[in-house]
């Protein structure tokens, strides 16, 4: 594995890795037979952040599959990441495969990565994310990715309500000149199914898919995650499966970059 594809693909994983109606929290079922009725923007977000992540923190151990098809050529990788999480406070997150391969620490104002793979270091702000990305990328996009939450806040603006086959579908009245996105909601918890970007500019796609849930003190936390980019002769697809979870527990975020490594350079 080449030492760029590790340190891409770990960056690429922070982004996209760039979610019970009320509080009841219901487990989710199976509704191919059911007919739903539709209901208005307003009720759905108001029921869908009723189920905002409220815990402390989160630890988590992660299983990670990437797959990148380019040009005719696929790379598979697979690799472990042990993610612990203060809301909206710090992301924190070591990756192994067979050895540690990157440490992450990242905090509304900054991003930290250093690879122990190439002795390399970034320490600064989102600005290496958003290179990588080509997108703008903010600590609360992060969090809310990987707690299974809209990237967007909803309050924010008005949205158009649909029924989508059988889920609750939000799209902004206004889109952004930018990019086109899409909520798919589950209609009997309200969590989020799918969140779907799409740029305009270089036709990119971002389809993140919540292919289920665990529910671990009264609180809703995504179990699997599938995460799809597309853009011209691309693909990318990264599976998050959460093997482990602990919330609220003490949790520290150690994070020392080795004096000898090489700064990173944009």
């Amino acid at each position: 594995m080449k030492r760029y594809n590790m340190r891409k693909i770990s960056c690429l994983f922070l982004f996209l890795i760039v979610l019970s109606s009320c509080k009841s929290k219901k487990t989710l079922v199976d509704l191919n037979t059911t007919v739903l009725k539709k209901i208005s923007a307003k009720k759905i977000i108001k029921k869908h952040n009723a189920l905002s992540f409220d815990a402390k923190s989160l630890e988590a151990k992660l299983k990670v599959g990437y797959s990148d098809y380019k040009n005719g050529k696929r790379n598979k990788i697979n690799f472990t990441v042990n993610l612990r999480v203060l809301k909206d406070s710090v992301i924190w997150m070591k990756g192994s495969k067979v050895i540690s391969a990157f440490r992450v620490k990242i905090t509304p104002s900054s991003f930290s990565y250093y690879s122990l793979i190439d002795k390399k270091y970034f320490q600064g702000n989102f600005s290496l994310l958003e290179k990588i990305l080509g997108a703008k990328v903010t600590f609360s996009q992060v969090q809310n990715l990987l707690l299974g939450e809209t990237i967007l806040d909803l309050k924010k603006q008005k949205f158009i309500s649909e029924i989508d086959d059988v889920t609750y579908k939000l799209t902004p009245r206004v889109q952004n000149e930018l990019y086109r996105i899409i909520f798919l909601f589950d209609p009997k918890s309200f969590a989020l199914k799918k969140q779907i970007l799409n740029t305009h500019k270089n036709n990119k796609a971002l389809d993140i898919d919540y292919k289920s849930y665990r529910l671990i003190e009264n609180q809703l936390v995504p179990k699997k995650i599938m995460i799809n980019v597309t853009q011209p002769e691309h693909f990318t697809t990264i599976n998050i499966d959460f093997k482990t979870v602990t919330l609220n527990k003490q949790i520290s975020t150690p994070y020392r970059i080795p004096s000898s490594y090489k700064p990173i350079k944009l």
